[in-house]
């Protein structure tokens, strides 16, 4: 648990990440060659980031732009973490998805 984390990133971490590693990424081809909003565009050149196990990491992936270098844990030293965003399933037009099969 991060130190200092509120109910609410709590309960956002529990309702959007799911078990298992989560995925560092590095942006390969700049995000505006997918349209004017995808997840991808969250993410800058030069910076590796680690986004927990979730449907935001497979929207990542899926858009192509990105090299997946591997699957960890817990945030590698000299990743940053890009946490699930709390409009996510606004922003990205998803119908809610805690990761379960239910």
């Amino acid at each position: 648990m991060p130190k200092g984390a509120t109910v609410d990133e709590l309960k956002h971490r529990h309702d959007t990440w799911e078990g298992g590693k989560g995925y560092l990424f590095r942006l390969a081809i700049p995000a505006s060659r997918k349209g004017a909003d995808n997840p991808a565009h969250l993410l800058e050149f030069g910076s590796i980031y680690w986004v927990p196990n979730s449907r935001f990491a497979r929207l990542i992936a899926e858009t192509r732009l990105v090299f997946i270098m591997g699957r960890e844990n817990e945030v590698p030293k000299g990743a940053t973490l890009l946490d699930v965003p709390k409009d996510f399933n606004d922003r990205w037009g998803i119908g809610e998805d805690n990761g379960s099969d239910d």
